[in-house]
């Protein structure tokens, strides 16, 4: 059943630990029977207790019943579903926000005062950190090769000093950071390029659709990890769609893009060393003259391979804690530096990745 169901961190005291079930074979459809979730295709069936799982995750070519939904909604379990891409279409979720109508009220007062402009910038400084810190990473582990990596490091770091010397407001600082943003992010995928085992280098980053095997994978991580923070947000009382550094368009969930930021290194570390590693193959991808996307043989692969790193603890706050639970943290944490009336400013994200 493992073409089914990936537990990714239930390898140990699978009966304390809820589990995240991330299901795309075609075909399958998930049924409910008594308190569980009954999972089946023509050859395979699976029944899973409710209580057991954190929540459900499906692609577009399986099936879910209204009885399961129910199931889902009486348990607080969120049910997401993928595009080909592996990006959120949409999800059903309880009804109850997470708290009071307050932080909402702080948030939107957020993007036009002081708040706001600090919260981008911790935001976006954490992402170019983190940038830094892993190509130092990737350096130190290829000696002899330091010259790919000095001028790129370089450039970001001039990013970063030009980023926290920003002291105006959001709307005239806006295109000034995505510059500053999009000058580190080409010295850091030009780098992340030059590593790939030949085949597989890039020319740079592509979207919707992925141009090559690479950014197919980064892409999938990426949409998993925006439903995540998405999930994040709601539970700590935070609407995904008032942002501080995405406008607030129809129907986009601006506040997932700023807040996915700082957490983006987790799908980009998973991606490098799934490649530097040898580990992925090209059966996992189907290529056309326009785009490449992971298959189903890719799909349940890079998920895994996911779900594993996010499993894994790192240090935050002086203890251990999984990475998957730091962004709930970091949610809750800017929830309440919006409900805080100080008027200095004060850091408020807390994430080391390295």
């Amino acid at each position: 059943m493992t073409e089914l169901v990936w537990y990714g961190w239930l390898k140990t005291k699978p009966r304390r630990l809820k589990i995240q079930l991330i299901i795309n074979s075609p075909g399958t459809i998930i049924k409910q029977k008594d308190e569980c979730f009954r999972i089946q295709n023509e050859t395979d069936r699976m029944d899973i207790a409710a209580p057991r799982v954190e929540s459900i995750i499906l692609s577009n070519k399986v099936m879910i019943t209204t009885q399961s939904i129910v199931l889902a909604l009486e348990n607080n379990i969120d049910v997401i579903f993928l595009d080909n891409y592996g990006d959120p279409l949409g999800r059903v979720w309880f009804s109850k926000m997470g708290s009071t109508a307050l932080i909402r009220r702080k948030q939107l007062e957020a993007t036009e005062n002081e708040k706001g402009i600090n919260i981008v910038l911790e935001l976006i400084q954490k992402k170019l950190e983190n940038q830094i810190e892993f190509l130092k990473k990737l350096k130190y582990s290829r000696p002899g090769k330091e010259s790919v990596f000095n001028t790129p490091i370089r450039t970001i770091s001039n990013s970063l000093d030009f980023l926290v010397s920003i002291k105006s407001n959001i709307s005239e600082a806006r295109s000034q950071i995505l510059g500053i943003e999009g000058t580190a992010g080409r010295a850091y995928f030009q780098t992340v390029s030059k590593i790939m085992p030949e085949k597989y280098r890039f020319s740079g980053r592509s979207r919707r659709p992925a141009k090559d095997p690479f950014n197919a994978v980064l892409n999938y991580c990426y949409g998993v990890l925006y439903s995540m923070v998405e999930k994040a947000c709601i539970i700590a009382g935070l609407d995904p769609f008032v942002g501080f550094m995405h406008t607030d368009n129809y129907n986009k969930k601006s506040l997932v893009f700023d807040f996915i930021e700082p957490f983006r290194i987790y799908a980009e570390t998973v991606s490098v060393y799934l490649f530097t590693g040898k580990k992925v193959k090209e059966s996992y991808f189907d290529v056309s003259s326009k785009s490449t996307s992971l298959n189903q043989q890719g799909k349940p692969f890079v998920i895994d391979s996911l779900l594993k790193h996010l499993d894994e603890k790192i240090r935050y706050k002086k203890r251990n804690v999984k990475r998957k639970y730091i962004i709930n943290h970091e949610a809750h944490r800017l929830a309440n530096f919006l409900l805080n009336d100080e008027k200095e400013i004060t850091k408020w994200l807390n994430i080391k990745e390295f």
